[in-house]
């Protein structure tokens, strides 16, 4: 399963609104050290039904670069 798109605005988390969303499938190197840098600016949950990690980020700056980062990368690999 293809890692689904950014999301700015979510209203379903008013503190960390924007949010990525990566599938459960999905290998997460590099993903922990890059959020480890980042403490206190995101949270993140795992969505069972959709079978995906949902990574919510307070900036919407942060949200882009995570997706530019992890996303894009896996699309295309």
């Amino acid at each position: 399963m293809a890692a689904s798109s950014f999301r700015s605005g979510s209203a379903s988390n008013r503190d960390y609104p924007d949010q990525v969303a990566l599938s459960l499938d999905d290998k997460l190197i590099g993903v922990l050290g890059y959020l480890d840098e980042r403490l206190g600016r995101w949270d993140m949950y795992v969505d069972l039904r959709d079978q995906t990690i949902r990574y919510c980020f307070h900036d919407e700056a942060d949200a882009f670069a995570f997706s530019r980062r992890f996303v894009q990368v896996r699309e295309a690999g």
